[in-house]
């Protein structure tokens, strides 16, 4: 079938969804409640991809109503503070890019975590402590580029806390874990009460009401500044020093949200804007990229069917993810290798480093194979002894959303947790921190991240906007590749099986004291991959884990695209989680 023809069938689905409703009526689960297969919705001028249908749906009555972009963005963002409780939480971090089209000026904003200043407070800990610039993003990104009153942004999510919000099976399956594994609700009363009000975790279906949180968004609408130095700031400030942190308003009144110039190079000929430093990921998709266009990926087939090309990535994205690690820090007080990372030179000697790594020939298989071995060392599960795949993926729960008005401004950003405390809850927020290292000394203590918001450009205008939550850089090289190299429309590429790639250091990587020297590239990768790339991946000396057809944690892509020849525009959701696009 054509691309025409696909996309015709599937915006077809869209409106045969949004015509059914909400609720199936025979008992089924709706679809937009279900991870799984996203239909591709289409527009003339408007497109909306976020990680919930009803914060979709609210984005473009926003847009309907004659807002623009960044006000869609701002609304959307407080709505999944509450409808995507689990996700995110309104004292947390965000970063991101925005299109101006009367301008045609692109911004990079960084709202990431900072630690407070050590030796403000005393005897405190700073590392126990993240100060958040979500509210404080959302607030300048009102002002720099909003048309509609702050009340306004607030109110969806004012009225979703009052009226109570459905629990969908997700949503229930993050937070039963939270309670079974943490005493983040179990050892925290306030908590308990809002979590489980009858006793129980809302059920799966009913409507989870929050009338805690409803009233700190009452008291963010009518002051802009209560989650920033207000009174929600000093009541933390309180809890956090009782509880043993460092922190005080100083640290609050001194954070800024970072503005920037985009980062920006070219693949294939195609120009690739994303988010620069202190942002990590942005970086690893440009080292990603400038290595990988040195090999022949076309010829040697996709990654999901070739053995050849799903080494060339696996063992790139393995070095860069920790060379870039190795080197990132907050630019205001290290250096950054930016410009060295994405030089032509440097592409092509980390290119010829992959190349003179590989293995000379394939390993034997069978009982020779010392790559196999168990988890729990029985001698019949050929998989190799590793740490959880939990010390390898970052379960960061965050909501990433990409947006286009009828003006033509793009905006795609993350916003997630990171913000707070360990284990603090405080006025119906879960303000629960940061497990990040950052530095608590000097100026630039901005903490570094794998959000990877991006846009491909032509002319100088936006053509595709996308993100993820969870690891991006290594999912959207991923989706780049599948498009760029593989001529894949952009619902293909999102679907399409991905993996995570790092270095090993032995069997016994989390835990051992004195690491042995092992060329071991480890990948956790969705299951949908023939028995010969498999069987050929172990040849090359690479272990590979099995984690289902999907794998939410790798990534879930947002994206939205135009077509070069109609104009038209397009957009999806990942399967891996619950999200949405539509547009007109």
């Amino acid at each position: 079938m054509t691309r025409s023809g696909r996309m015709t069938g599937l915006a077809a689905a869209v409106a045969l969804a949004v015509g059914a409703g909400t609720a199936a009526g025979d008992g089924r689960i709706p679809d937009h409640l279900k991870q799984g297969p996203k239909p591709v919705a289409s527009g003339e001028t408007v497109m909306v991809s976020t990680q919930l249908r009803s914060v979709t749906e609210a984005a473009l009555e926003v847009l309907r109503d004659g807002g623009n972009a960044v006000d869609a963005a701002i609304t959307a963002a407080f709505l999944q503070g509450v409808q995507d409780y689990h996700q995110n939480h309104l004292f947390g971090s965000m970063t991101g890019l925005y299109y101006e089209a009367e301008t045609g000026n692109y911004y990079a904003f960084n709202g990431y975590i900072e630690r407070p200043k050590a030796g403000r407070c005393g005897d405190g800990d700073p590392t126990r402590v993240a100060i958040g610039g979500k509210m404080r993003g959302l607030k300048e990104l009102a002002e720099r580029f909003g048309s509609r009153p702050w009340e306004s942004y607030v109110a969806p999510a004012i009225a979703a806390a009052e009226e109570g919000v459905e629990m969908t099976s997700f949503m229930y399956g993050v937070i039963f874990n939270t309670w079974t594994t943490s005493e983040y609700i179990r050892g925290n009363p306030d908590a308990r009460e809002f979590y489980m009000p009858d006793g129980h975790l809302v059920s799966v279906g009913d409507r989870w009401k929050m009338p805690a949180l409803a009233e700190t968004l009452r008291k963010v609408q009518s002051d802009p500044d209560y989650m920033i130095t207000g009174g929600f700031v000093e009541r933390f400030i309180d809890k956090a020093q009782a509880r043993g942190g460092c922190v005080t308003m100083e640290d609050f009144e001194d954070y800024e949200i970072l503005w920037s110039e985009p980062l920006r190079f070219t693949y294939r000929g195609r120009e690739i804007i994303t988010e620069p430093p202190p942002v990590a990921g942005g970086q690893m998709l440009g080292y990603n990229l400038n290595v990988l266009q040195h090999f022949p990926l076309r010829e040697q087939g996709h990654y999901s069917e070739s053995i050849e090309t799903l080494e060339t990535m696996a063992r790139t994205l393995a070095r860069t993810d920790i060379e870039v690690r190795w080197a990132m820090a907050d630019p205001r007080q290290f250096n950054v290798p930016t410009e060295l990372w994405l030089s032509p030179e440097y592409g092509r000697m980390s290119a010829e480093f992959v190349r003179q790594t590989m293995p000379r020939t394939d390993l034997p298989s069978g009982d020779d194979d010392t790559a196999a071995a168990s988890r729990d060392g029985s001698a019949d599960d050929a998989r190799p002894v590793v740490a959880s795949v939990r010390d390898f993926l970052h379960f960061d729960d965050s909501n990433h959303n990409v947006i286009v008005d009828a003006d033509g401004n793009w905006i795609t950003y993350l916003h997630t947790g990171h913000g707070g405390m360990p284990d603090m809850f405080l006025d119906g927020v879960a303000a629960t921190g940061s497990r990040r290292w950052v530095q608590t000394r000097g100026e630039g203590r901005r903490a570094s991240t794998h959000v990877t918001a991006t846009f491909i450009a032509e002319d100088g205008v936006p053509v595709l906007a996308l993100g993820s939550p969870g690891t991006p850089a290594q999912p959207i090289t991923q989706a780049l590749v599948s498009i760029i190299d593989f001529d894949m429309s952009p619902d293909q590429a999102v679907d399409a099986p991905k993996f995570w790639a790092y270095q090993h250091l032995g069997p016994d990587d989390s835990t051992q004291t004195s690491r042995d020297f092992l060329n071991l590239v480890t990948l956790q990768m969705e299951s949908r991959v023939s028995d010969e790339v498999r069987r050929g991946i172990a040849a090359r000396g690479m272990q590979m884990f099995d984690r289902g057809d999907y794998m939410w944690n790798i990534g879930s892509i947002q994206i939205v695209w135009r077509d070069p020849d109609t104009g038209r525009l397009y957009g999806t959701s990942d399967p891996r989680r619950l999200g949405w696009a539509d547009g007109y």
